[in-house]
C-alpha cells in the first residue's frame, strides 16, 4: 500500500489551518497517510492551539520553523521530511485554505497514477464564488510577457505607493483579470488534460518526481512557483496531469487575506513579491541547467 502525506504550510490563521485539517480527517477513508503541518513562524498563538488539538493523533505531524520562509521553502521542509522520514510515495502541498470533501480522493490519486504515470497531479480546484482554477495555461510566459509583467509591476508599485486609490484598484483589477485571462487560455476543467500548469493551492507529486527532486525550486517567496515548476516539466518532459475527477475547496487568498487585509497593504505585499518572483524567473529561465541543480536529488 502507497504511503501518502499531506502537507500543510499554515501561518497566523487557525480557522483555515483547523478545517484543512479537519477535513482530511473526517473525510479521507484511505488507512496509509498522514498530515504534516509546518508552522511558518506564527507570531500568535494559532500553532500551539492546533498542537494542543491534534498532538496525539498520531498520523499527524508538527514542524515549526524558525523563520517565515514563505511558500516554496516552507513547504519544502514538510515535502523533505515526508520523502527522508516517513519515505512517503505520494506527497499532497496543500494550501491550508483548503477543504477536501472526497472520500476516495487517495484512491483516485493512485488510480490516475497507474494508469498514466504523472509526476505532478492538480485537482478540480473550486473558489468558494463557483470559479475552477485548474487547469492554468498550457503555454509557458514568455521572455517578452514577464519583462511586461516586470515593468507593470513596478509602475504598480509606484502608484500605490503615492497612494493613488482609484488609479491603483484599476490596476489591481487589470492585472488579476490579465493573469486569469492568460492563465486559462485554451483550458477546460471540465476535461482530464495532460501537460498544463497547475495551480499551487494543490499539488500532488507523485514517486517519480520524489525520487527525482528534493522539492520546489525554493528561491521565490511567494508567486510564481507553479509557473517554474510548469517551465521544469517541460523542459524535462515530465508529465504533469490535471484531473476534474480529483475535486477541492479553495478559500482564495484566505490566508493572505487573514494577514494582509484586502486593500492597499495587501496589493503592496502582491506586487512586491510579483516582481521578485518574476525577476528570479527570468533568471531560472535563462540559467535553467545551473538552476535546477538547487533542487534536483543529487543521488540520482
Amino acid at each position: 500500500m502507497y504511503k501518502v502525506s499531506f502537507v500543510i504550510l499554515h501561518y497566523m490563521s487557525y480557522d483555515f489551518s483547523n478545517e484543512c485539517i479537519e477535513s482530511i480527517l473526517k473525510n479521507i477513508k484511505y488507512s496509509n497517510y498522514n498530515i504534516i503541518v509546518v508552522d511558518n513562524n506564527s507570531t500568535n498563538d494559532s500553532y500551539i492551539r492546533l498542537r494542543e488539538k491534534y498532538d496525539k493523533i498520531k498520523n499527524v505531524y508538527f514542524i515549526k520553523n524558525d523563520d517565515n520562509l514563505g511558500f516554496a521553502k516552507g513547504n519544502n521542509v514538510g515535502y523533505r521530511f515526508a520523502k527522508y522520514k516517513l519515505n512517503s510515495d505520494f506527497i499532497i502541498l496543500l494550501n491550508n485554505d483548503t477543504i477536501i470533501e472526497q472520500e476516495n480522493f487517495i484512491d483516485i490519486v493512485i488510480n490516475k497514477f497507474e494508469k498514466t504515470k504523472f509526476y505532478v497531479l492538480g485537482p478540480d480546484i473550486m473558489t468558494l464564488d463557483g470559479n475552477h482554477q485548474n487547469p492554468q495555461r498550457k503555454e509557458l510566459l514568455s521572455k517578452n510577457e514577464l519583462n511586461r509583467t516586470i515593468l507593470n509591476l513596478k509602475i504598480k508599485l509606484i502608484l500605490n505607493y503615492i497612494g493613488i486609490e482609484k488609479i491603483i484598484n484599476q490596476a489591481y483589477k487589470t492585472i488579476k483579470q490579465w493573469v486569469c485571462k492568460n492563465r486559462k487560455y485554451n483550458v477546460n476543467f471540465m476535461e482530464e488534460q495532460e501537460n498544463v500548469q497547475l495551480h499551487g493551492a494543490c499539488l500532488i507529486f507523485s514517486p517519480l518526481y520524489i525520487n527525482k527532486f528534493i522539492g520546489l525550486y525554493e528561491k521565490t517567496f511567494m508567486f510564481m512557483e507553479e509557473d517554474i515548476l510548469y517551465y521544469t516539466l517541460l523542459q524535462e518532459k515530465f508529465k504533469s496531469l490535471y484531473s476534474p475527477e480529483i475535486k477541492i475547496i479553495h478559500k482564495e487568498d484566505g490566508s493572505t487575506n487573514y494577514i494582509y487585509g484586502k486593500d492597499r497593504k495587501k496589493r503592496m505585499f502582491i506586487y512586491k513579491n510579483m516582481l521578485l518572483s518574476s525577476k528570479i524567473y527570468l533568471h531560472f529561465i535563462n540559467n535553467y541547467e545551473t538552476e535546477k541543480n538547487n533542487f534536483v536529488e543529487k543521488n540520482n
